[in-house]
């Protein structure tokens, strides 16, 4: 990904810089992209030396990892700048005093958090700005904010540019320019992707083959009326209008994306009823939604509190490589992209996922090596119900109340999680999707391809009928989830019910007994379920034990159904080998089987093995999970999870019971983390050519 984009992208946007020495600019490159330029495209790295030394841009600071900085310990996000900070300035000999904030994600409390890691200066969304009671007019200066005393320069970014930059002719930004210069503006900033020139659908040959970034720049050079600036300098010469304190927010589209698909539908009616800047007015959700929106996401986002925390402990006095790389390892789990969800894919992308639960297990594993295993009961994803989480030295296991079930099982030797999961949900995308499916306005294969407007005006997909696939699940999908059917009814889905949990204790092993609440098998007299989780070697074997049992008057028949998700990258791996009884598949092939005892998983992508012991033998059928989502190049089907089924047919006479049992038992392979990664030497700054290129003095 790095070098295709770099290639339609971040290298044709630098090359054109450098035709354009009287075109100046504020670039930030995360640290991951900067490591890899320097490793594969050292043109790129020499490029944008020259440009900083002369003068013609500045490199800003983030996050290392792109971290939302609200979403992060206080520590790891300072820890993270500080870091990005020290790359730039090992790499070009200047020390970043500017930062881009992650998804212009905004709480009032990061001013002293920015202060602390040596940053002046950011960029907000000029919603931003319109939220703390300005008026559009206003928008064409700095204003300072503060916390704790403690300043930062915020500059508003120009939301009506990043619509008509690149998706517009060249004359229509010239246009809104003029306009705002005649207004009184002093300052404009356009502050966005640069993935928008080039990597989005149809911007390359628009942005690159078409000539339409020459002409800007050509334009903008020539425009008589404004001047380039970096926001250095717009920094050091122009003193902010005067102080703000801004609302917690993000731009416009984020805010719709953080709430649930009805109360998203319900802040743009809102929005859309109110006109000019009014609608700004209008309060926005913080990102910090998207984890009441995500149990999943909240539960990662839990998780890595977790290991923040203890890695923080062991630090004070373990300054040792290995206590740097989990630390690494830490800040890499901390990228922002798998905690949400919005037009460009997000937590719906397995590998995403897959890598955050990765480089989070592979730090505690070092934390693991001095742990006594042990289990507890506590609140950790703060919804208001004890879990139960069982951590040893090979593997953790976490369960809930909500279905009795097993939501989260880790693999320290392979860093994964086997439940790296995610449930479909309603988004409010998919009304988008609907209506424009039942328009013909679905834009399909060459057709979206060649579609110059915005992903957020243009609706494409990946294939034509999507709409048709939409399904929901009642809660998130995990282990050993029970659902009950008489005879031709409806299946009585136990997903979404609380159980009652109590621990117990026995020899080498934690035995939960869970039961689901009487109303939830109201329609079925006289049923009971009593389930009986284990847990046993260090977290590496957990099974489930049920007992049904028969408290009424009359015979009960029934089909009870216990499922299981495994959380595989692809359905299409070849490698990815499921053996039930005697028969073979992928994870793309779903099958059925009956009278099977034995169920093994090999997963070569995400490195263990996984093996079901079925007591008494039962129907097992498996098949893919997909949920339909929206990313750049529009709608598509993803895949998400492996639903692997046992199902029993029981009779229970009354006052009997019958006992069914799924033990499973995993290894995983050892995945060795990635070597400390050393400190660029610093390159020796050139001596300008001209007076006329040398670096302005900082403040």
């Amino acid at each position: 990904m790095f070098q295709e984009v770099t290639e339609r992208a971040y290298a044709p946007l630098v090359a054109t810089l450098y035709r354009h020495p009287e075109v100046k600019a504020s670039l930030h490159f995360s640290g991951p992209l900067l490591d890899w330029l320097e490793a594969n495209r050292p043109d790129v790295i020499g490029d944008l030396a020259d440009l900083v030394r002369r003068g013609q841009i500045e490199l800003l600071s983030g996050g290392y990892y792109e971290p939302v900085l609200v979403g992060v310990p206080r520590r790891d996000g300072v820890g993270q700048i500080r870091a990005l900070s020290d790359r730039v300035h090992a790499i070009f000999g200047q020390r970043p005093l500017g930062a881009w904030l992650t998804e212009r994600v905004w709480e009032p409390h990061l001013p002293s958090l920015l202060a602390e890691a040596g940053v002046a200066y950011t960029v907000l969304d000029d919603d931003h700005f319109l939220q703390a009671g300005l008026r559009p007019q206003e928008l064409g200066e700095s204003y300072v904010t503060e916390d704790q005393g403690l300043p930062l320069i915020v500059f508003p970014g120009s939301m009506k540019l990043r619509y008509l930059i690149p998706f517009r002719d060249v004359s229509q930004t010239m246009k809104e320019l003029r306009a705002r210069a005649d207004e009184g503006a002093r300052l404009v900033v356009y502050a966005d992707d640069g993935e928008k020139f080039g990597a989005w659908p149809g911007t390359y040959a628009r942005v690159h083959k078409d000539g339409w970034l020459e002409q800007f720049f050509t334009a903008i050079a020539q425009a008589d009326f404004l001047q380039t600036t970096t926001l250095e300098d717009a920094w050091i010469f122009q003193k902010p209008a005067r102080r703000i304190y801004i609302p917690g927010g993000s731009y416009p589209e984020m805010a719709e994306w953080a709430l649930d698909a009805n109360a998203s539908r319900r802040y743009l009616q809102a929005r859309n009823k109110l006109e000019g800047d009014l609608a700004a007015l209008v309060v926005a959700p913080l990102w910090r939604n998207f984890f009441g929106k995500y149990p999943e996401s909240n539960g990662l986002h839990k998780r890595m509190l977790i290991v923040s925390e203890e890695l923080a402990r062991r630090s004070i006095l373990d300054a040792s490589a290995e206590v740097r790389q989990a630390q690494q390892n830490l800040w890499r789990s901390q990228g922002n992209d798998v905690y949400w969800h919005g037009v460009f894919g997000g937590i719906y992308f397995p590998h995403l996922r897959a890598d955050a639960y990765a480089s989070l297990l592979k730090a505690e594993r070092i934390l693991s090596e001095r742990r006594t295993a042990a289990g507890e009961q506590r609140d950790y994803d703060v919804d208001g119900y004890d879990e139960y989480i069982f951590r040893g030295n090979a593997g953790a296991v976490f369960v809930h109340v909500q279905g009795g079930a097993v939501i989260e099982w880790d693999l320290y030797a392979s860093a994964t999680n086997l439940i790296d999961t995610l449930a479909r949900r309603p988004e409010s995308e998919h009304e988008a999707l609907r209506r424009a499916e039942k328009a013909g306005k679905v834009l399909v294969g060459k057709a979206a391809e060649k579609e110059s407007k915005s992903i957020h005006e243009a609706v494409r997909a990946r294939e034509r009928g999507l709409s048709k696939l939409l399904e929901y699940d009642p809660a998130r999908r995990a282990f050993f989830q029970d659902s009950v059917r008489v005879g031709k009814a409806e299946p009585v889905v136990l997903h979404a019910y609380y159980y009652q949990l109590t621990p117990q204790r026995e020899a080498r092993t934690v035995s939960l007994i869970l039961e689901p609440p009487a109303r939830a098998l109201a329609t079925i007299p006289g049923l009971g379920i009593r389930k009986d989780v284990r847990i046993a070697d260090e977290g590496l074997a957990a099974g489930v034990r049920y007992r049904l049992r028969n408290d009424g008057e009359e015979r009960i028949s029934l089909q009870f159904t216990s499922a299981s998700n495994l959380g595989l990258l692809s359905e299409a791996s070849s490698t990815d080998v499921i053996t039930v009884g005697t028969r073979k598949t992928t994870a793309g092939k779903p099958i059925d089987v009956r009278h099977v005892a034995e169920i093994a998983v090999h997963c070569e992508t995400r490195h263990f093995d996984i093996a079901f012991a079925i007591d008494p033998p039962c129907t097992v059928s498996t098949k893919p999970i997909y949920s339909i989502t929206n990313s750049e190049q529009g709608f598509e089907r993803l895949y998400q999870q492996l639903e692997i089924a046992c199902s029993w047919d029981v009779d229970i006479e009354p006052d009997a019971h019958v006992d069914l049992e799924v033990r499973a038992t995993a290894v995983g392979q050892m995945v060795e983390p990635e070597a400390v990664r050393p400190t660029a030497r610093r390159r020796r700054a050139a001596p300008s050519a001209t007076p006329e290129t040398s670096r302005l003095p900082r403040r």
